[in-house]
């Protein structure tokens, strides 16, 4: 990288990447001054950044308290002189604050919490959320038996009922579940049935298949998680049922707090399966594909390592045109669905919900507010 005069930054890549523009132009991607790491040793220490609010305060597992940025280069914003985000582990006291005031914006993930919330709060405005992609899924360890075995993983995601969960868990609301946003490869939401014979619900030839692999009497295996929502723990439970029920796979499972969860997941050393993620932080389409799938890729958290994928991913960097980078996007698609790559469960983004005073809230439905898309409450108001 060199710095030529002071407001430009000049990049050379080692290989072509056409997306890259894209990588640079999210939100999240942030450049720093080198002379803060070099002063400081690391990037910890002092923010700095372009962003609508500067940080006032930071009290841990308390609150986040922004101003107001004078300096920001969009003129006239933010609106709001001060944001401030409630550190509120418990659901119940999300729910509280809301109700009685004490915040403005909540995002609830179920249509029958929108509806306690409307019994009292008669007057709060709701968005709702449709996902472009389903942020979690069942990892599994398959870079070592028995899931580097193609039979097992095709033979676990049929063994899995995804429809009752969008059914029960998110009441209708939520999506079957697929990686890649599926706006870089085709005009609508893929149905449950578009995503392949190995990701519908077939007990039976489940069964037969992981018999196939030399498990016809199941097996033992460990998982685990963190709770980003009291929805996922519904959800771990159904799964851990459905394996025993029809595979004779004995799940067991471990909740942990988040840091130990991030640590050990991202560090990708673990056995068994994790109720993995990909991050919310960038949608890009080299994200989401090459930084998310290729096995040389620092967050290949699912350790997918499968030639074709890499090949695939390595073109599409190399690929201007449009139309055949979506017709590549449908090949890489078709080829993790098909491998049972990453295994998507059902997801659904919920609902923001915010208070009557609240203007120009909408935004946060398209880009949420919780750590990387603060430009989206700098269009907002208060009307009050």
């Amino acid at each position: 990288m060199e710095t030529p005069e002071k407001h430009t930054l000049r990049v050379h890549l080692k290989a072509p990447n056409t997306l890259f523009p894209q990588n640079v132009a999210e939100f999240i991607a942030v450049i720093f001054p080198r002379e803060i790491l070099e002063e400081d040793g690391d990037l910890k220490k002092r923010l700095v950044g372009t962003g609508p609010y500067i940080l006032k305060e930071h009290t841990r597992k308390v609150r986040i308290v922004l101003q107001r940025n004078p300096d920001y280069y969009d003129k006239g914003r933010p609106y709001i002189d001060e944001y401030i985000i409630l550190s509120t582990p418990d659901a119940a006291t999300r729910l509280a604050a809301f109700r009685t005031g004490q915040s403005d914006i909540i995002w609830l993930a179920s249509p029958s919490e929108v509806e306690t919330v409307r019994k009292t709060n008669p007057n709060a405005q709701v968005q709702s959320h449709h996902n472009t992609l389903a942020p979690f899924g069942l990892a599994l360890a398959q870079d070592r038996p028995p899931f580097n075995d193609v039979r097992v993983r095709r033979a676990i995601s049929m063994a899995i009922d995804r429809q009752k969960q969008v059914d029960t868990v998110y009441e209708g609301h939520g999506i079957p579940g697929w990686g890649v946003p599926y706006i870089y490869y085709q005009d609508k939401a893929p149905t449950l049935k578009e995503l392949g014979a190995w990701w519908q619900y077939r007990p039976e030839e489940a069964k037969k298949l992981l018999a196939e692999a030399g498990h016809a009497k199941g097996f033992e295996t460990t998982l685990f998680y963190y709770e980003y929502f009291p929805q996922m723990t519904s959800q771990v439970q159904l799964v851990q049922q459905e394996l025993k029920k029809n595979l004779n796979i004995d799940v067991k499972i471990t909740k942990l707090d988040y840091t130990t969860y991030y640590g050990r997941y991202v560090d990708g050393k673990w056995d068994g399966m994790s109720w993995g993620f990909q991050s919310g932080h960038a949608i890009g389409l080299d994200e989401r594909t090459y930084q998310y799938m290729h096995s040389k890729s620092t967050k290949n958290f699912f350790r997918v390592n499968d030639p074709v994928v890499d090949e695939l991913t390595t073109k599409l960097r190399r690929t201007p045109d449009r139309a055949e980078q979506r017709a590549l996007t449908k090949k890489l698609v078709d080829r993790e669905f098909d491998q049972v790559l990453r295994m998507w469960m059902p997801y659904d983004s919920g609902f923001v919900v915010s208070q009557p005073h609240m203007r120009n809230v909408g935004a946060a439905a398209l880009r949420r507010t919780d750590g990387y898309g603060s430009p989206t409450v700098a269009r907002a108001w208060i009307d009050k």
